[in-house]
């Protein structure tokens, strides 16, 4: 008698209920690490992240987003990921996707995950754990996201 066993040992994979932040994403002028981002699941229901971004601001286009808020008076600038920086910068393997939608509901965008980044005037990272803007930078990321996914 032959027996043959494996030993395999699950992937531990973490659902984001709300959002989850992740250090060293995009990189900018001066600063040795990437900044931290804002990542949330996306709803492949609705219109594509960007494309919302990019009406709600009367951007341009819909790509290489980024753009200027202000907040308390003062100046933010918001970095939205294209999908390819999500995959570059965080290994979302690690992450659960909850939101499965069948080909025929997708409306959006297929990309499971969407993140933004934040500095300020001084090219400071917002979304870190140190940064004095950090819970002005949440509340608007918050908002934003509810007001997207709703």
């Amino acid at each position: 008698m032959n027996l043959f066993s494996a030993c395999i040992t699950p992937r531990h994979t973490v659902q984001i209920n709300d959002y989850i932040l992740l250090p060293n994403g995009k990189e900018i002028l001066g600063k040795e690490k990437g900044l931290t981002a804002f990542v949330f699941e996306n709803n492949p229901r609705k219109i594509p992240f960007h494309q919302f971004v990019g009406d709600k601001y009367n951007l341009p286009n819909y790509t290489d987003i980024e753009y200027w808020v202000t907040l308390d008076n003062m100046r933010f600038k918001v970095f939205v990921y294209e999908n390819a920086e999500i995959n570059k910068y965080f290994n979302t393997s690690e992450f659960m996707i909850s939101n499965i939608e069948p080909d025929m509901n997708i409306i959006g965008s297929k990309a499971p995950f969407i993140a933004l980044s934040v500095i300020n005037t001084y090219n400071e990272d917002c979304l870190d754990e140190k940064s004095l803007f950090r819970n002005i930078t949440l509340k608007y990321l918050k908002q934003l996201k509810d007001e997207y996914i709703n």
